[in-house]
């Protein structure tokens, strides 16, 4: 994971860092740290203040960014969900980069795999026993996927066995976005499934998001990595299957 990637999850997971904190929680000196807010501020991710940094809370982490954090959790949530993918079946993979890491880890299956993410996509279009059925639609900016009338037309005419979704943040009552363009989308993928599952790294649990998705017991469970604490996830309605990382 970067350097710069974990100070924004810091930032918004604190609210404001001092220079000082942030260089003894990395190692590094007090001028690294502010060239790393310099660039994070040309972002527009932070906003610097008199001896440190907040979060800029209206802007979402940059997916390039996403694809840097919980590496390891989100590998074994991927490989844990896969093993739960039966040969012969038709799977819906939603956007994200821990749904990407199912995708990775489909090897020598026999599948369907139904998706509106170009990077899950390109991954399955290279594994010669998967069939592809790729959603098209308008692609939203930086996050491979694509949404709008195009794509829920082309959604209603599909079954599948099992859905897998992300989650930008789960709640005791739901799985929530940060932002509503894909809301609709989602909700028509759950409503085609025989059965779903979210992943989801321990850091997306009790985070704030404004639209709701979908409600917990929507789902047949969830699957997360062995951070959460697993008093917490004993109180959900569904099992949440914790999983190891090799770390």
């Amino acid at each position: 994971m970067s350097r710069q990637a974990e100070i924004v999850e810091v930032l918004k997971d604190d609210g404001f860092r001092s220079v000082n904190d942030l260089a003894a929680r990395f190692a590094v000196t007090t001028s690294t740290i502010r060239r790393d807010l310099e660039r994070l501020e040309a972002m527009d991710l932070v906003q610097r203040t008199h001896g440190g940094a907040i979060p800029i809370r209206q802007s979402d982490t940059p997916h390039q960014f996403k694809e840097e954090l919980h590496l390891a959790e989100k590998s074994a949530i991927g490989k844990a969900m896969a093993e739960r993918i039966l040969d012969g079946q038709t799977v819906l993979l939603d956007g994200g980069t821990t749904t990407l890491e199912v995708a990775r880890h489909l090897t020598r299956r026999r599948l369907t795999v139904v998706t509106n993410d170009l990077r899950v996509a390109m991954e399955i279009a290279q594994r010669r026993s998967a069939h592809l059925v790729f959603i098209g639609g308008e692609l939203l900016p930086d996050i491979y996927t694509t949404w709008g009338p195009a794509s829920v037309l082309q959604l209603e005419n599909l079954r599948v066995d099992v859905a897998v979704f992300g989650a930008d943040t789960v709640c005791d009552d739901g799985l929530y976005h940060t932002s509503s363009y894909e809301v609709e989308l989602k909700r028509l993928m759950r409503s085609i499934a025989k059965e779903a599952f979210f992943v989801a790294d321990s850091s997306k649990f009790g985070r704030e998001a404004l639209f709701k998705v979908l409600e917990v017991d929507d789902f047949t469970a969830g699957i997360t990595d062995d951070l959460l604490d697993p008093i917490r996830a004993s109180q959900f309605p569904i099992p949440i299957i914790q999983v190891g990382a090799e770390r």
